[in-house]
């Protein structure tokens, strides 16, 4: 049985086809990563807090407070903590966290919109305590998803 060129030329199309799309995936918003945002610290009543810029529809699913430097496996991350949003603030008091008085620490918070579930957030803050007392300072490139035009250049 001979078969004509148009359909070897379907088939060949078809197959390329295929494996173009098991190679790439599919397109859409799903493959996308979504830059961190950046929280700058304040310190507000004794808590340690950063503003949620139109927070008003977000809830925090989790919450990771780690010292700098340390082993990605050894994070500590608490999900769905007792932690909200107010006056476009989440603060961090010293019952929920502890921190000691001298060291760095990283922060991430990761929220979910109430009104749009295809738009989750991630807050990445950093901080160091010297005698006690908090300062803010910039998360570096391994702790915070940024574009590529905003990396710390060394």
């Amino acid at each position: 049985m001979v078969i004509p060129n148009v359909f070897r030329v379907l088939r060949a199309s078809l197959l390329a086809v295929i494996c173009l799309q098991t190679l790439t995936g599919c397109p859409g918003p799903g493959d996308r990563l979504h830059p961190d945002e950046e929280g700058h610290i304040i310190i507000k009543d004794g808590s340690v807090c950063f503003p949620v810029n139109g927070g008003d529809g977000y809830v925090l699913k989790y919450i990771s407070i780690n010292p700098r430097g340390i082993n990605p496996k050894d994070e500590k991350i608490v999900f769905s903590p007792q932690l909200r949003i107010s006056n476009e603030l989440l603060c961090i008091p010293p019952s929920f966290y502890q921190f000691n008085k001298d060291g760095q620490y990283f922060i991430q918070a990761s929220f979910a919109s109430l009104r749009h579930a295809d738009r989750p957030r991630r807050i990445v803050s950093a901080l160091e305590v010297s005698k006690g007392t908090v300062h803010n300072i910039r998360p570096n490139d391994m702790e915070i998803l940024r574009p590529y035009d905003e990396m710390i250049k060394n």
